[in-house]
């Protein structure tokens, strides 16, 4: 506990954050901008602008993820809320703290999307062989990076640029810078690709985080429905 305390004290006071808020009925999260305000280690609350806070929709049994920007690193929270306050405000509780480093291993889960290597020349100052691309398909997917499969060799030791398309409520197409970490040849035909995005967009990176937190919303309803014998989808 004394973990979360420290963590939130660190929190400047009043400081805008986005969170994603779980939605009755449906497996998608409600990316919302809001004020952390603090109160007393480990609660806290989240400040809305009048008309933003959906509270009929809100589902009070699933956790929020927030995520905040610390002098340049990401960290996120995962809470619980207690109370909804005057129809603008969510009275919190931290369940679990994540920093920069551990939101890979958070947030990965099982993806599969597709995706395009290009060089990171852009296409009017290249020369031919600068010009490359190259497709392939997610195999897992986080906040800060991602794996992937081939069936032709990705560049080693050189950042490049990816583009993956989002199945969000509205598709969207994020491009990144990355490097990569580790390039495995599996088969004759086949090989995997882990990269670290080096460069993101804050929006895309809610967008990817979004669709994480989806993914394992409906694997945690598996195991339920697999562990009640149900069977059901």
């Amino acid at each position: 506990m004394s973990e979360h305390n420290d963590f939130i004290d660190k929190i400047p006071e009043n400081k805008p954050v986005r969170v994603f808020l779980p939605v009755i009925d449906t497996e998608e999260r409600l990316r919302v901008s809001c004020v952390l305000q603090k109160t007393k280690a480990p609660h806290f609350s989240l400040i809305f602008t009048p008309g933003t806070l959906p509270v009929d929709r809100i589902d009070n049994n699933a956790s929020v993820i927030i995520t905040i920007d610390l002098a340049g690193q990401i960290a996120s929270i995962e809470a619980n809320i207690i109370e909804i306050l005057n129809g603008q405000t969510l009275d919190m509780v931290v369940q679990k703290t994540i920093s920069h480093e551990q939101m890979r291993e958070f947030f990965r889960v099982d993806c599969t999307l597709p995706i395009l290597l290009r060089s990171v020349v852009p296409e009017a100052f290249g020369t031919e062989e600068s010009k490359w691309k190259l497709t392939g398909t997610t195999v897992d997917l986080s906040g800060s990076g991602l794996r992937a499969s081939f069936t032709s060799p990705p560049p080693e030791n050189k950042q490049i640029r990816v583009e993956l398309s989002l199945p969000t409520a509205v598709p969207c197409i994020v491009s990144i810078l990355a490097s990569p970490v580790r390039i495995t040849q599996l088969t004759e035909k086949l090989w995997d690709a882990a990269y670290h995005f080096d460069d993101i967009d804050d929006e895309d990176r809610d967008s990817i985080i979004g669709c994480c937190l989806i993914a394992q919303r409906r694997l945690l309803r598996l195991k339920v429905k697999i562990k009640n014998g149900t069977g059901a989808f």
